[in-house]
């Protein structure tokens, strides 16, 4: 109770006034880029984004002085024109943007995505999105199916000067089918059997501001809600999560910034469960010459037993401009395992959870970083702890469901990418992860691999009218209990995707792709194999 009070009374103590320009530009047919969904779980095919091992690295934004010659040149104006007072004024500024995709797979997936904005400047903005696609390969692998269905709405409306009310409402409707292939599912279960639907329901409001204020501080308070419901499971479970960020400018080279959060979960399921995590984290960001220092300290309280106080701490120089940075530092992380955050990774989440806990994390790393030419490069290195971090393993008694199971692990990891922007029109790049697990409760890794990458392609010709790109994800075998309770490792994990677009007009666009080229039926998760190959295509239009 006292942690809630503290953080009622850090919301009340925020107030800022700031303005903001929300108008936004017209939507660029090459920015309604759609990344299909395509699952080998159901999930498993669509491009996988490695999370990277370092934490995000915020950029550094000092304000600059200039000194500006003035140069005098004639100017011709235009001779005035006088117009009567009876005319009538120009209409508010407004910008309306909408677009609509629509392609088709040969293994029956249809795809569609509209969405609309508009907004008055100075006033509001507000708009929608929605989407749909699905997929059937029951004919191959019995109830291989599976849909995706979301409908969000958000907007802004500027309450006052340098005060911005936002918020948002988004639900997604999640239909997925325990189509296990090692055990012949459809002559144990029927398909009303072997149905889940995932439905979740969120709402978002805040206050910002979107511009520094005169006195060069800003602001973000926010309050969300969170509902999750899965069938057939009998599973129920609520969130709320609130937050605040403030931060202050000092002598153009030094901000002083403060970040704190507050998530609660109530879980109902074989048994109730709850819990509360908070955090508290106030930074000082500072730039010395060559020398950029972040000094502060991250403030946890879990509710599972777990609390602790930790530095977080990043340096980086420049040795050579921006060809070549040295960086270092050391910070906590942690996630929540409830089942709005996993069944985001695997929608086959068995109800016997017995406890809701955190993965709490301890990282330690160093590296290099730069820009060269056209190369822009990272290369980085350390140890993490983990306390009590999560895997996914599938039940005993029923394998089409997975259990969470835990363990604390030291893990050591290299991680690098590289990207090359070989012409205007080209430009390649890939990462790599490589980890290595020292486990202390458990005997495997479960369905995680050791060694993770990713390869793209990006070619661009006739003047931007026609995109060209290709993907490749890669990961190594990862361990699994077959159905006879036996250790087991899957296939090496691969998926080729290619694409190409082209902009007959500003305003209607042809694409085409090409999913799992190298046919790899995978196994993300023990018996949910990869569908194979697949292609789709369609049109988009921008109004």
């Amino acid at each position: 109770m006292k942690s809630i009070n503290l953080y009622i009374f850090m919301f009340l103590s925020v107030f800022a006034m700031a303005q903001s320009d929300t108008t936004n530009s017209d939507l660029k047919i090459n920015q309604v880029e759609v990344i299909k969904a395509f699952e080998a779980n159901l999930q498993e095919a669509q491009k996988i984004r490695l999370k990277s091992v370092l934490p995000d690295q915020k950029p550094f934004n000092p304000t600059y002085k200039y000194d500006i010659t003035i140069v005098p040149i004639d100017l011709k104006f235009p001779d005035p024109v006088i117009k009567p007072l009876a005319m009538a004024p120009d209409a508010p500024f407004k910008i309306n943007n909408g677009y609509l995709q629509g392609g088709y797979g040969f293994r029956k997936n249809p795809e569609l995505m509209a969405g609309y904005h508009f907004a008055k400047k100075d006033a509001y903005d507000v708009g929608f999105h929605l989407q749909y696609e699905s997929l059937n390969n029951a004919t191959k692998i019995p109830y291989q199916q599976y849909r995706n269905a979301t409908a969000d709405i958000y907007g802004n409306y500027m309450l006052k000067e340098n005060m911005n009310l936002y918020g948002e409402v988004n639900s997604s409707f999640r239909k997925r089918y325990l189509y296990q292939t090692d055990i012949g599912v459809d002559t144990l279960y029927t398909k009303e059997q072997s149905e889940r639907s995932l439905n979740g329901y969120g709402i978002k409001a805040g206050i910002r501001n979107a511009e520094p204020t005169k006195y060069n501080f800003n602001y973000d308070i926010y309050l969300a809600l969170d509902n999750l419901s899965i069938t057939n499971s009998n599973i129920r479970e609520n969130g709320i999560i609130a937050g605040l960020m403030g931060e202050k400018l000092f002598k153009k080279s030094s901000v002083l910034s403060v970040e704190a959060k507050y998530d609660y979960t109530a879980l109902n399921a074989q048994k109730e469960l709850s819990l509360t995590t908070s955090t508290f984290k106030p930074v000082l960001k500072t730039k010395i010459k060559n020398l950029i220092l972040q000094v502060g300290a991250n403030m946890l309280y879990s509710s599972d037993n777990r609390s602790s106080v930790f530095p977080e701490v990043y340096v980086s120089y420049g040795v050579s401009g921006p060809a070549l940075q040295v960086f270092g530092g050391v910070s906590q992380d942690y996630y929540v395992n409830n089942f709005r955050n996993v069944t985001l990774r695997n929608p086959y989440l068995a109800n016997t959870q017995d406890s809701l806990v955190n993965t709490v994390s301890h990282k330690y790393y160093g590296g290099i970083k730069g820009q060269y030419s056209f190369i822009t490069y990272q290369v980085s290195a350390g140890l993490k702890d983990a306390n009590r971090l999560m895997f996914l393993l599938n039940q005993g008694s029923d394998v089409r469901y997975f259990d969470l199971v835990y363990g604390d692990a030291k893990i050591a990891f290299v991680a690098g990418n590289v990207d090359f922007a070989l012409t205007d029109v080209i430009s390649l790049g890939g990462s790599i992860t490589q980890n290595v697990f020292k486990l202390k409760d458990i005997t495997n890794a479960w369905h995680t691999p050791n060694i993770e990458g990713s390869a793209y392609g990006l070619a661009r010709l006739l003047n931007g009218k026609l995109e060209l790109n290709a993907n490749l994800y890669f990961g190594n075998k990862v361990l699994f209990l077959n159905k006879e309770n036996q250790a087991e490792n899957s296939n090496a994990l691969f998926d080729m995707n290619i694409g190409a677009q082209y902009s007959v007009s500003k305003k209607f666009s042809l694409f085409i792709k090409g999913i799992n080229l190298l046919d790899n039926k995978f196994e993300r998760w023990y018996g949910y194999q990869s569908v194979g190959i697949n292609g789709l295509a369609g049109i988009r239009i921008i109004f």
